[in-house]
């Protein structure tokens, strides 16, 4: 900013400091003020907006009456020229009371020069190089040893021009600087790319200031990202072969980056004794930490081989948990039943089972634990266990379902639940006994008519103990078919985020219920990968159908 504006800006400053803050109450002057600064640019105008805020009671001091300036220093008094002169020096003044808050705006602006910054391409400002780059580092001196090191006065690294930066270390200072006349500094804001792979490079980056890393990676992931540390080098090896740079270099932070044309780097600084030696050590340095990193990385590469390997052996004993033959009774001619289950990732938390619990009582559920993974897996494998257990004692949906609640809820610590469907079907009669802990509806086609059976309330299981649930009960006609889901299925979304939808599952049974179990699974299925555009699953998809074959 030019001196004249930085007066300007000041003085409304402090006469809103000392002359407005003050109205707003009792203590108001010592309560919470907040100040805050912006740069804007509009062509070539230049404005800076100052922001003063209070927490004291509402005044607006645009409103209040100012006083006449006085025509002599004897009939002055004291205060209430605060607001006039605001007036005068801001090129304009805003008030606004916002969340209990006073808040006074005052901008000054002004004609932007020739030598002030101007924007590059990719939004990059330059500036030229000055001695003594921001480095606040504090240093001991006179010798630039580490702060605590024989010297009880440090100072700021900023105050030892370049000496701080490896690649000018021991180098004539003086004979640097005539090197860098014509250098300029990047001003990069956080988040703006220096180098991106592919792209040619001709420059030497030196950091000053600010955080910034690289990655091989087109992605800056924070698990493989390099730090680069400031004074350090970047760029100099596509500067070296002329090939194109292999990395990502991002600003994490605002930062500020001195940049070395191949003239000043080759001609200039490499000529100056020392400087090439230092260069050397700096890539040594480079290389030693790369291997280090990459040694990391291998070993981390090993693990996951290994986390990998257990969970695919996990995957397969979850698969052989589940009764996915089909159909699960081929030697039965009075019930028809057929499962599928695929995890979203390597296990999941869905499941379904059905056994006999007599000659001619059938008992099925269809469970859904929350979220999927290896802790929804190890809460499914305990579910299925107990229910394979309960069922064989209590023929009572409603009741079984208060047991296994209440033995979820020992020990789980984690707060992990599941959401349960489960019944008892008579396969003489076709009385189906059933109760749900949370679950979303299963459908019933009859009759060649689909609609969505009837629920009793529940809670969801392991959640909370001491619960009861509640059972209705419907007869399964020959020809009838029950088919069960998790929201997997109803809640799989399209790219533009639309839900498969209850209605969309129950148009489609309608239209694919009347074939086998098997087929109709296969194309459920197949209709939510074509709605979703993926066959990758965002949710477990579990499905279970059971049909009392026609006489």
């Amino acid at each position: 900013m030019p001196a004249e504006e930085i007066a300007r800006l000041d003085l409304c400053l402090n006469e809103a400091l000392a002359n407005v803050v003050k109205h707003g109450g009792v203590g108001a002057g010592q309560s919470d003020v907040g100040l805050g600064l912006k740069l804007l640019r509009s062509g070539g105008t230049r404005t800076a907006q100052l922001a003063v805020t209070d927490a004291g009671t509402p005044f607006n001091p645009l409103e209040h009456v100012t006083r006449p300036q006085p025509a002599s220093l004897e009939e002055a008094e004291p205060g209430g020229l605060g607001i006039a002169m605001m007036h005068i020096h801001s090129d304009k003044l805003d008030y606004r009371y916002f969340e209990g808050r006073n808040q006074l705006e005052f901008s000054v602006s002004w004609q932007a020069r020739a030598t002030d910054p101007v924007s590059q391409p990719e939004t990059l400002q330059m500036q030229p190089f000055r001695r003594g780059p921001d480095m606040r580092v504090k240093v001991d001196e006179p010798n630039g040893l580490a702060a605590g090191e024989n010297s009880p006065r440090p100072v700021e690294r900023r105050t030892l021009g370049i000496r701080w930066i490896p690649l000018f270390r021991g180098v004539d200072e003086d004979a640097v600087q005539r090197a860098l006349e014509d250098a300029d500094v990047v001003l990069l804001p956080a988040g703006t790319p220096l180098l991106k792979p592919g792209e040619r490079n001709q420059s030497v980056f030196i950091l000053l200031s600010g955080d910034v890393a690289a990655s091989l990676d087109s992605n800056l992931s924070p698990h493989v990202a390099i730090p680069i540390a400031p004074g350090q080098c970047i760029g100099e090896l596509s500067a070296i072969d002329g090939k194109s740079a292999s990395a990502l270099v991002l600003a994490l932070t605002d930062a500020r980056v001195l940049k070395l044309s191949k003239d000043v780097f080759w001609n200039r600084l490499m000529a100056l004794p020392g400087v090439a030696g230092n260069l050397m050590i700096s890539l040594t340095e480079r290389m030693r930490r790369t291997n280090e990193l990459a040694l990391k990385a291998q070993r981390e590469q090993l693990e996951l081989i290994r986390i990998r390997n257990e969970l695919d052996v996990a995957r397969r004993l979850q698969i052989g948990m589940l009764p996915l033959q089909r159909p699960m009774f081929p030697g039965r001619q009075d019930i028809d039943v057929c499962g599928f289950m695929e995890p979203a990732s390597s296990v999941g938390g869905d499941l379904f089972d059905a056994f006999f619990i007599s000659q001619r009582r059938l008992f099925f559920c269809i469970g859904d634990v929350a979220g999927h993974g290896v802790a929804s897996a190890l809460f499914m494998a305990r579910t299925v266990g107990l229910l394979r257990v309960l069922a064989m004692n209590t023929s009572e949906p409603d009741r079984l379902l208060a047991q296994l609640n209440d033995r979820l809820c020992g020990g789980n610590d984690t707060s992990v639940f599941v959401t349960l469907f489960c019944g008892v079907l008579d396969t003489d009669t076709g009385e189906l006994i059933y109760s749900n802990g949370g679950h979303c509806p299963p459908l019933l086609r009859k009759r060649g008519a689909s609609t969505v059976l009837p629920l009793p309330r529940g809670p969801l299981i392991g959640a909370f103990a001491d619960m009861d649930f509640l059972s209705l009960s419907v007869t399964l006609d020959p020809g009838d078919t029950l088919f069960c889901h998790t929201d997997g299925v109803t809640e799989a979304r399209a790219p533009d985020g639309e839900e498969f939808s209850d209605k969309r599952c129950l148009s489609l049974f309608d239209a694919l219920g009347d074939m086998p179990l098997p087929e109709m699974l296969d194309a459920m299925r197949h209709e939510v990968e074509l709605f979703t555009g993926t066959a990758m699953l965002e949710d477990d998809c579990t499905m279970l159908a059971l049909r009392r074959p026609p006489r």
